[in-house]
């Protein structure tokens, strides 16, 4: 079953977010003076709404609507949610490889302590949307 495509955003609403942290991202980059950074940012904003626009053709294909994030009917929704299962595993993965390579690493450098507390925070951020994603999967059976 197709979602209908009147009323709707030009792009998913995972998208219009992504697209306004990069521009605003851009535009703070800007007024601190980064240039480079404001234009890639602002780059990559624009890639996301350019493969947005993209996958809402009429033809395009399911796998370019998933990795779009622009869903158009459950099927492609259940795609996405076995690849973002993958993309959760590898995330907590790394996120543990993060944290042990910085408690090893700060010991020989003299990092700051809140570079030093983010794998920490990045961690114990997966994993609680881990549970509670389980809990609510697991009520709804």
């Amino acid at each position: 079953m197709s979602t209908p495509t009147e009323g709707r955003l030009p792009v998913s609403t995972a998208n219009a977010v992504l697209l306004t942290v990069f521009l605003a991202g851009a535009v703070v980059t800007a007024v601190a003076g980064s240039w480079f950074e404001a234009g890639l940012l602002a780059a990559v904003g624009l890639a996301v709404l350019a493969m947005a626009v993209y996958a809402r053709r009429p033809n395009s294909r399911d796998i370019t609507r998933v990795n779009a994030i622009e869903y158009r009917d459950e099927r492609d929704k259940r795609i996405a949610q076995v690849g973002f299962s993958v993309v959760g595993v590898v995330a907590l993965a790394v996120s543990a490889i993060e944290l042990v390579a910085v408690a090893v690493l700060v010991a020989a450098r003299d990092w700051p302590q809140p570079v030093q507390l983010l794998p920490v925070g990045q961690l114990l951020l997966l994993s609680t949307v881990w549970g509670i994603a389980n809990s609510i999967a697991a009520r709804r059976g």
